[in-house]
């Protein structure tokens, strides 16, 4: 089977001295991966992500003189775009809403022993889950926070569907080991 080669660091320095086919060929095998990651850090129906995405590729151009990957072109593009989601979020001020024990409605339907725990097992698992490698993140929150089975996220990342299976086990292996009371699932 023939794989698609695409050699980054090429079209990185071509991108770099300002080639603009570099740049649209850049942008054709990463936009569909972003704008769905971006999708996913902005939960509810909005066109924001649309612009997030385009946005960073528009301070990337203008900026492609001055930037300075570490690590792979994929991975400055995936944290761009995190970091703008983010910046998107405080902006806005808005906040994820995790019930305190004040409030009068989570107070109402649970014991404060029961909420506490809840918030300490949520905190917890979100920590853990934030310390998986980024791909592996990405891969276990397509899957179980937006639903994306192992053959969508496959076409999403670009990645086979054995890349897929080997991300979720290995990100439920290591939250299991992690965290003892996660059911097995």
């Amino acid at each position: 089977m023939a794989q698609d080669h695409f050699d980054e660091d090429k079209y990185l320095q071509l991108f770099i001295s300002g080639s603009e086919d570099a740049f649209d060929t850049i942008f054709k095998r990463y936009y569909e991966g972003l704008l769905n990651f971006a999708k996913v850090l902005i939960p509810y129906p909005t066109d924001e992500a649309e612009d997030i995405v385009a946005e960073m590729f528009c301070t990337l151009w203008h900026n492609r003189k001055h930037i300075t990957i570490n690590n792979t072109l994929s991975a400055y593009l995936y944290t761009a775009v995190k970091n703008r989601v983010f910046d998107y979020f405080r902006k806005r001020k808005i906040i994820f809403h995790i019930p305190e024990e004040n409030d009068t409605v989570a107070a109402g339907y649970q014991q404060p022993d029961h909420l506490l725990m809840y918030k300490d097992v949520t905190h917890r698992i979100q920590y853990l889950i934030s310390q998986l490698p980024p791909q592996m993140r990405l891969v276990f929150q397509l899957n179980r926070y937006e639903g994306f089975s192992y053959e969508e996220i496959a076409g999403l990342l670009n990645i086979s569907v054995n890349s897929v299976k080997t991300h979720m086990f290995r990100a439920m292996k290591s939250l299991k080991a992690s965290y003892a009371i996660l059911p097995n699932c």
